[in-house]
């Protein structure tokens, strides 16, 4: 397994440059008495690592996934030199971290050749994982579900909320028996919304390669907590996704109206996610209905018109939502340990404070003898980039040369140096 950070600097982030520097984590298995052929291949392991994370970077998340295959075995081509920080044993297993520097210009001629297309990175608006579970409910369970009191108060019918709604007024419909497994019609109409929009929508082949990841979110999902937590943060890592927009549509059968039509009524319950620091954007509970001649013109109209409705109200939320992060930056947790001394961790503030993007920075804990410190800071560009310029600023502090990464969570980053 590979364990990796991508640490790049605003301009790289951009892909205005022919270099990319990508700090990786490297890992082998020490066979016999063989540590220099362990070293050799926790380096290979990590050559391949920073290829995945660039390709990520200018590539859309499908073209990302079916170039790397393709690519993994030139990975120490693209390399066009490295610098080894740690190499530590624990047991049979070797971790090297190293600093990588890829040739990005490179790699844009290889993927040019190889007929894919190099995205622009560095948009107003971000990158969106649409996920929608539909339900179809042929006979709703009481008579009351078919005259329509079903699972919503009439409060919150057709009204999005700005923070997560209770778990109660999500549609008690969307369980695994009415699930329509493969049905897309709900997301195809909230996609093409966003794509209007200047949003930057995934490939649904993404959602699908995640949730074969995690077994469990195969229906439901809206409802998973802690399991949805996770979906949301890999989503992040694997894909680059920023925005992860989670909803359950549902259709009920309610009959014919007194013309003869058939009767769908829609329901649908939202939730968009900020995917580096897991907030809720906006989130709500909705519902729509349809007629037509057709049962299932029917059906598809009403999740149409639902999701249309969803699209409505979410695009200006998630626009606003952006745009502010963007003049006001995104909160970020950034700690210090190791460093010896007041000097040092007072210049480390400095050097955050001087950043281009952040625009606050406060001192929130400094723990000198502990050798620990603690700093908030709002920056208006992604955490990727944020940890590259910390890494490119704090190289420059006497005494910081094994300046590192030591953890990273959504927005809560640690660093430290290591005597």
């Amino acid at each position: 397994m590979v364990l990796a950070a991508l640490v790049v600097s605003g301009r790289v982030a951009a892909q205005q440059t022919d270099e990319a520097t990508v700090p990786v984590v490297g890992e082998a298995t020490i066979r016999g008495d063989s540590l220099l052929a362990a070293t050799n291949a926790a380096k290979m392991a990590g050559y391949r690592e920073a290829l995945h994370i660039q390709l990520g970077r200018l590539l859309d998340s499908l073209g990302a996934a079916e170039a790397y295959p393709r690519l993994q075995s030139r990975a120490r081509s693209y390399v066009r030199r490295e610098e080894v920080e740690n190499e530590e044993r624990e047991g049979n297993v070797l971790r090297v971290s190293l600093r990588v520097v890829l040739d990005v210009a490179r790699l844009k001629s290889d993927l040019e050749a190889l007929g894919y297309e190099i995205r622009t990175i560095g948009a107003d608006l971000p990158s969106v994982m649409v996920v929608i579970d539909e339900y179809f409910v042929p006979f709703p369970r009481s008579r009351a579900a078919q005259e329509g009191d079903v699972a919503m108060p009439s409060a919150l019918a057709g009204r999005a909320q700005g923070a997560a709604i209770p778990d109660s007024l999500v549609d008690p419909y969307t369980s695994p028996e009415f699930r329509q497994a493969g049905s897309r019609v709900s997301a195809t109409a909230i996609e093409e919304a966003l794509n209007r929009n200047q949003f930057t929508v995934l490939d649904p082949s993404t959602v699908a390669a995640l949730r074969a990841d995690i077994p469990i979110l195969t229906a439901d999902l809206i409802k998973q907590g802690d399991q949805l937590a996770e979906f949301v943060r890999r989503a992040n890592e694997r894909f680059h996704a920023q925005l992860v927009l989670v909803a359950a549509a549902s259709v009920l059968n309610v009959g014919r109206d007194p013309n003869g039509l058939e009767a769908r009524r829609s329901l649908m319950t939202y939730r968009a996610i900020d995917a580096s620091t897991g907030r809720v954007l906006a989130s709500g509970a909705l519902e729509s209905a349809a007629l037509a001649s057709d049962p299932l013109v029917a059906r598809q109209r009403a999740y149409t018109r639902v999701s249309e409705l969803a699209a409505e109200r979410l695009v200006p939320q998630l626009t606003r939502a952006w745009r502010d992060r963007a003049s006001r930056g995104e909160l970020f947790i950034i700690e210090l340990v190791g460093f010896q001394g007041f000097a040092p961790a007072r210049a480390f503030m400095e050097a955050v404070q001087g950043i281009e993007g952040v625009t606050q920075a406060r001192q929130t804990q400094l723990d000198v003898p502990g050798r620990r410190m603690r700093v908030e800071a709002m920056f208006t560009r992604g955490r990727d980039e944020l940890m590259g310029e910390i890494f490119d600023e704090a190289r420059k502090i006497p005494g910081f040369e094994t300046f590192d990464l030591r953890n990273q969570r959504g927005n809560e980053i640690i660093f430290g140096v290591r005597p």
